[in-house]
């Protein structure tokens, strides 16, 4: 008995790494300048947006699980103004405002740093209801990187979520 229970404690141990850490392989795709690991194959769209530094494309990477969970990423390439310090709080309210729209509510933002090279970033989670959201953003190079998950307050809090979130990192 004594031997079954030290086995399933070392069991235990052996898993813990495991949990909270999505499965699939590293995803970069060409040209994107990051990694980040989704729980599956996520389907990749261009499209061209309209803004107020003129037309900009936006790449987005999402994977929608059967229950309705999302993880996404996406990146803009922005003027080289848009990327200083002084302009980054600019660009982050902005995108904190647009991802909240008039029926979201803002519940949690705080300031975050990205990576070995310690980008500046934000973390933001919003309340639209019965879906909550959780970004990531940072901008490096003048390009705006956004990471996310989407889905039930539960899940956008949990260690799922949280791994894909720090799984994000920028390619060297």
């Amino acid at each position: 008995m004594r031997n079954a229970v030290a086995l399933l404690i070392v069991f235990a141990f052996a898993a813990a790494p495991l949990a909270g850490r999505p499965p699939g392989e590293a995803f970069s795709p060409k040209g994107g300048r990051f990694a980040v690991r989704f729980p599956g194959r996520p389907k990749e769209t261009h499209h061209a947006t309209k803004t107020a530094v003129g037309e900009l494309t936006v790449y987005t990477a999402t994977y929608a699980t059967p229950a309705g969970a999302v993880y996404l990423v996406s990146h803009t390439d922005f003027p080289a103004a848009a990327g200083t310090p002084a302009e980054r709080a600019t660009l982050f309210d902005g995108v904190r405002d647009g991802l909240a729209g008039k029926d979201g509510k803002v519940v949690a933002e705080k300031e975050i740093v990205v990576g070995p090279d310690k980008v500046p970033g934000r973390e933001i989670t919003i309340d639209k209801g019965k879906q909550q959201t959780r970004f990531r953003v940072a901008v490096k190079d003048a390009r705006l990187y956004q990471v996310a998950v989407a889905g039930t307050g539960e899940f956008v809090t949990g260690a799922d979520a949280t791994a894909f979130l720090d799984s994000f990192a920028f390619a060297r």
